[in-house]
């Protein structure tokens, strides 16, 4: 059936049902017509000079119009035509007369007498002209290609959603193929897969080689033989490698995907490929973590029981010793007496060492009891300074104790301040760095001790002026075993009391800070929880 407008000598078709008009080439057998009629195909005829359509019935009744519900003009057949799609109709007309196509094709909509649009696939030719060549008669077919192009249309709404979804997962989606003969392409590769591989889509499905060349040399032969397992037993890929991304990264990357075979032999597979990267780092960390917790967990371990196996011994040597020094019955001589008692303080020296040792292993294993309490702090700052006052005479190093700020000037009035703390615990912690600026201080130098109330507790500061420290080891101060410069100083010492000193300040909710210049002495100060206000009188509590 033709849809026409005459434009000069031209005039152009739209669509003809064609039945078995007299003369038709289809009046001897109206077999065919009906045939084509069965498989939604209809075939028409055009007399151009006439303007004279053959019968119209079958193409009307493809649109559920009844029989001679359509004239049989051009312009009845033409303004059933969708309007956008008319020029393109007469344009694939005029192209076809005037000889630069051999065939006139067309698809367009044309209106339903329910008041839908179906679509027509139309093919024609000119069989016959007039002597100037002017198109005489035209033959052709027309299908209802309705279904198709409803297929087509849900087909590309499908690829559109796809292509959206694709574009927003961090990973990329593809579909690859693989030939029997080994050869392979990438037959789609989502958007994602610019920023996932630093490939442009369009690149990888040229070449799928670009991809394998980029992958870590070690991890090729592994990539390509997973593939080819999963071809030959048609089961799911799954492999992770390295890739080297253009910015110079080295990636891991995962794929997993699901094959189909075709039936010319080649394999489909849908998959997806996605950025694991940060997945093995954070596995690499943990198995670090899991790596490091054990080795603590053993170095603790063995701490703990060498410490209570050294002590057995030691206290042996100690009391038989203090046994030699007080016998009576068989007393020592002067010479004897100085080696004893040289036995004596090298293994009271080693057992302190030994139970600052086992109380840092408890300390790190969380099986150190910690008591706090609320006390007044003047007593046991006192406590410390008569502790530590016969190390500091002997090297020749004042203690002052200072009165705490805000407590009056009196330091009695200190025990108005109170804290919150472990008692026994602070006076360890306190001793110790009490032991190191007297012990790390110059001869005729001073270590002084003072509180004081803050905003953030009570600080407690241990300030010496002796040689200091300096600041790029200030980071490792507190490290165990770590006496940065001082193991060749000849002064003894393990590297122990700072760091459990740390520690036990921490356990009990303070926090130790330094400040140190070298040549200019060091201060530590100990923040820890302000307890009530305590009575001067107040006894400091058990020590």
């Amino acid at each position: 059936m033709m849809c026409a407008a005459r434009d000069g000598d031209l005039v152009r078709p739209a669509a003809g049902a064609v039945a078995t008009a007299p003369g038709s080439p289809f009046s001897g057998d109206p077999r065919l017509p009906q045939a084509l009629a069965g498989a939604g195909t209809s075939v028409w005829e055009w007399h151009v000079d006439t303007d004279v359509l053959s019968d119209l019935d079958e193409g009307t009744a493809m649109l559920g119009y009844a029989q001679a519900e359509v004239e049989s003009t051009q312009a009845a057949w033409d303004a059933l035509m969708h309007p956008d799609d008319r020029a393109g109709n007469d344009a694939a007309y005029e192209r076809h007369a005037r000889g630069e196509a051999a065939t006139y094709e067309h698809e367009y909509r044309i209106k339903a007498r329910d008041g839908s649009w179906r679509w027509m696939s139309e093919r024609g030719r000119i069989v016959e002209r007039a002597a100037d060549g002017r198109p005489l008669r035209m033959l052709g077919t027309q299908t209802d290609i309705t279904e198709r192009k409803r297929a087509e249309g849900l087909a590309q709404e499908f690829a559109e959603r796809l292509h959206k979804i694709a574009r927003h997962v961090p990973g990329m989606v593809f579909q690859f193929v693989r030939t029997v003969d080994g050869s392979g392409r990438f037959a789609y590769v989502s958007e994602r897969c610019l920023a996932l591989t630093g490939i442009e889509p369009q690149v990888l499905n040229v070449d799928a080689t670009i991809m394998l060349r980029a992958t870590e040399r070690e991890d090729r032969a592994r990539v390509r033989e997973s593939i080819s397992r999963s071809m030959r037993r048609l089961r799911p890929w799954r492999c992770e490698f390295r890739l080297h991304h253009p910015d110079g990264s080295l990636r891991w990357l995962r794929g997993s995907a699901t094959p189909q075979r075709g039936v010319d032999g080649a394999v489909l597979w849908h998959g997806y490929i996605e950025d694991v990267s940060e997945l093995h780092e954070l596995e690499h960390a943990r198995l670090a973590r899991t790596a490091a917790e054990a080795a603590s967990r053993a170095k603790t371990e063995f701490l703990s029981r060498m410490s209570h196996e050294l002590r057995t011994p030691l206290n042996a040597v100690l009391g038989f010793a203090q046994l030699l020094q007080i016998d009576a019955a068989e007393p020592l001589g002067t010479r004897q007496r100085r080696h004893v008692g040289l036995i004596r303080e090298s293994g009271e020296h080693l057992l302190r060492m030994i139970s600052e040792l086992l109380d840092l292993t408890r300390v790190e294993a969380g099986r150190l009891d910690i008591v706090t309490t609320e006390f007044a702090l003047a007593p046991l700052l006192r406590e410390c300074v008569d502790m530590l006052q016969p190390q500091a005479d002997a090297a020749g190093v004042s203690i002052v104790l200072e009165a705490p700020e805000g407590a009056g000037p009196a330091v009695p009035a200190g025990a108005t301040l109170g804290v919150r703390a472990d008692r026994t615990r602070l006076k360890q912690a306190l001793a110790n760095l009490l032991s190191n600026g007297v012990k790390y201080n110059r001869r005729g130098g001073t270590v002084r001790l003072s509180a004081k109330a803050s905003r953030k507790g009570i600080v407690i500061a241990v300030a010496d002026d002796g040689a200091g420290i300096a600041a790029k080891d200030l980071k490792a101060l507190f490290q165990p075993f770590n006496r940065l410069a001082q193991h060749h100083s000849g002064i003894e010492g393990t590297g122990i009391g700072l760091a459990l000193s740390r520690a036990l300040v921490r356990e009990m909710g303070g926090e130790i800070d330094v400040r140190s210049r070298l040549g200019e002495g060091s201060t530590f100060s100990v923040t820890l929880p302000r307890g009530a206000p305590r009575d001067a009188a107040e006894p400091g509590g058990p020590a």
